[in-house]
């Protein structure tokens, strides 16, 4: 079923896994070579490997068209091994075209898990590698004494090595196969290597042992080789075999169907304790992931509802026991797994990377990307889910702010601009921003424009330069008069808003004209549950992010402190005049504030304020579930409900997003809209 037989469908995973790090190694050695205008000695080895590698890899799992283009690139980089002069200024018509292969292999790796998959057509660009080498010969002169000995060519004097004390005194044949250099993933090489002879063979045996096992096994087999002792009614088929096999530099015969005797040499490496765990990883799908963290979601959810019967029933040494130790366990099950998808921010630098090479070259501007990461990590759903946020704001940053070489020199900046990449862990909250030393965002453009586009909704004196920065998140709007490939559509960072929304993060801008803009994103550090506060309302129950409660205050002893400003109401903390809002006015409930009322010191990313409630109910670690789609796509930025919860009694715990919620407050009033 589709593309693939049913042997590569096996392999199909490890294949994407390797072609996707070399072609992201390949993306890293092409940018830097740009940038430096020159190819080092080690980047076109390095390059002339990927190429190898893919073409290999690709052959083996019956993707011709890869392979071949694969095939033609190495040897365009085995002509410039033999030829680095002509690389010291590289043709831009070579950037382009290995820049264009890259995307090529990117777009093939994304659609190969599909059952539909039909490789794509590498015609036009193998031409273009063909057309591009047979150019650069052209300009050579002629110099045919090159040929010398071939590399690893055998002089007879080689000393055999030694075999491993396991297979001594063993009768068979023992052979040691050597992998080609820079083949990488070597034990897996190895594993297939010794598959693809177990039909032939009554026995098979390794050393190294455990072949599919990562860590010492690959780093042994890249210095030593994989010894195999084997036995077999026809021994040359078998060694016809191994030495045919993908990635084989040599087969050498050790022994051969006698025990060995004493005398025989011993391995040189003392055979280690295999076992060891230090330093093995094992790739895990992430569908896997998904499924096993919606099933620790659900556990987690399930505890709650079963403390809630035991606590119902009268069983509270039950609950207060058992239940306890059971509902630890679940958590811990919970944090496991999410642990287990946290991968490093920097994964989405070469995105951004290659994105600022695209559009400066467009626009014919200069700029260079600074990265502040450290070892941040993240959910990797959250890292991959924001990536199109950063790049839109990376192409906003240099569209929009970043000026042509000439004006950067004329307002006495350096010609080429620079883009900071930050990203911080704060507060349970991870934080990007991108900022750039650009021109800044001219306000009062952005008023006219939105003037025109009949986004005012009161006089110019209720908007500050916040509220006018946020014209430009609205859907549509856009400064620019021309349209370009980036900007003119009204499309970018009202995209960057959205999806924002859609993983209960913010967005907030700061600029300053002439100096440059900085636009910094805050969401949760994973997707599938957060600490939480629960508090109640009337009937009702509501959550907030734990991580964005500071304090929790008296009302009563506050009563004194609240002042009513132009229609809001505002209570004076630590000095300084907070937004009172009061949840059961904000969303029309019934009641009166009760006697006991608590105030509830809330701060995210921008906002601050004060949320009067009822009373707390309880903090704990709960699934968020996002809303139904039948609510609309407006539905969170009016009510500032972004998703729900089940609660253990089977009650609907509304979530909310404190940002939002002050947000709308201070722009409509005191409770309107």
């Amino acid at each position: 079923m589709g593309y693939f037989e049913s042997d590569a469908l096996e392999m199909l995973e490890v294949y994407l896994l390797e072609t996707r790090q070399l072609n992201g190694q390949l993306a890293e050695i092409l940018l830097e070579a740009e940038r430096e205008g020159r190819f080092s000695e080690s980047s076109i080895h390095s390059i002339f490997r990927v190429m190898h590698t893919i073409k290999s890899s690709s052959a083996m799992m019956g993707i011709n068209g890869l392979s071949s283009l694969a095939h033609k690139l190495e040897d365009l980089f085995s002509y410039y091994r033999e030829n680095m002069d002509k690389l010291e200024h590289p043709k831009p018509e070579l950037f382009d075209l290995l820049f264009a292969a890259s995307d090529f292999i990117t777009q093939e790796l994304e659609q190969m898990d599909r059952e539909d998959y039909e490789p794509g057509d590498t015609s036009v660009l193998e031409q273009m590698t063909d057309d591009l080498l047979g150019h650069v010969s052209r300009e050579e002169e002629t110099d045919s004494g090159k040929d010398g000995n071939k590399p690893g060519e055998e002089d007879g004097r080689e000393e055999l090595p030694v075999i491993p004390e396991l297979f001594v005194s063993k009768s068979g044949t023992v052979v040691n196969v050597t992998l080609e250099e820079g083949c990488r993933m070597e034990n897996i090489r190895a594993f297939m290597l010794v598959r693809s002879i177990t039909g032939l063979c009554t026995l098979v045996e390794t050393y190294p042992e455990n072949l599919e096992k990562q860590g010492e096994s690959a780093q042994y087999i890249e210095g030593h080789g994989v010894f195999i002792r084997f036995e077999s009614s026809d021994k040359e088929k078998v060694l016809e075999t191994l030495r045919k096999g993908l990635f084989v530099a040599q087969c050498r015969v050790l022994a051969d169907s006698r025990p060995q005797d004493g005398a025989l040499r011993k391995a040189a490496p003392e055979r280690e304790n295999t076992d060891t765990r230090e330093g093995e990883f094992m790739e895990v799908r992430t569908e896997r992931l998904d499924h096993l963290q919606n099933l620790a979601s659900e556990l987690l959810l399930q505890m709650q509802v079963l403390e809630n019967e035991l606590k119902r029933s009268g069983m509270e040494d039950l609950e207060s026991g058992l239940g306890h130790q059971i509902s630890l366990l679940a958590g811990q099950i919970e944090r496991s797994v999410m642990e287990m998808r946290l991968v490093p921010v920097s994964r989405i630098v070469p995105k951004l990377k290659r994105a600022l090479r695209d559009i400066c070259r467009d626009q014919k501007k200069e700029a260079d990307l600074v990265v502040r990461c450290s070892d941040v990590e993240a959910d990797k759903s959250v890292v991959d889910y924001v990536s199109e946020a950063l790049l839109h704001i990376l192409r906003n940053a240099v569209d929009h702010g970043i000026e042509s070489p000439e004006e950067r020199l004329a307002a006495g900046k350096d010609r080429r601009g620079k883009i900071i990449f930050s990203a911080d862990n704060v507060a349970g909250e991870l934080r990007m921003t991108i900022s750039d030393d650009g021109k800044g965002i001219d306000e009062e453009r952005v008023r006219e424009r939105a003037r025109q586009k009949g986004l005012f909704a009161g006089s110019d004196e209720e908007y500050d330069s916040r509220k006018i920065r946020e014209f430009i998140l609205s859907p549509g709007f856009s400064t620019n008069e021309t349209v370009t490939e980036y900007s003119g559509r009204g499309v970018g960072l009202d995209v960057v808003k959205n999806i924002m929304e859609d993983v209960g993060g913010n967005l907030s801008i700061h600029s300053t004209i002439g100096q440059g803009s900085a636009f910094s994103i805050s969401v949760p550090l994973n997707l599938a549950s957060i600490e939480c506060v629960r508090f109640r309302v009337g009937q009702y129950r509501f959550s907030i992010p734990a991580r964005h409660v500071y304090h929790f205050l008296e009302y009563e002893s506050f009563g004194g402190q609240i002042r009513e400003i132009n229609g809001w109401d505002y209570i004076l903390y630590e000095d300084r005049m907070v937004p009172l809002i009061n949840l059961r006015r904000f969303y029309s409930l019934e009641g009166e504030i009760p006697e006991r009322a608590i105030l509830v010191y809330v701060k995210g990313a921008e906002k601050e304020g004060c949320f009067l409630i009822d009373s707390i109910y309880e903090q704990k670690r709960i699934v968020v579930k996002n809303l139904p789609a039948l609510l609309g796509a407006g539905f969170r930025s009016r009510t500032g409900i972004c998703g729900c919860s089940i609660m253990g009694s089977g009650r609907i715990c509304a979530a909310l997003d404190t940002e939002i919620i002050i947000s709308r407050y201070e722009k409509e009033g005191r409770y309107g809209g």
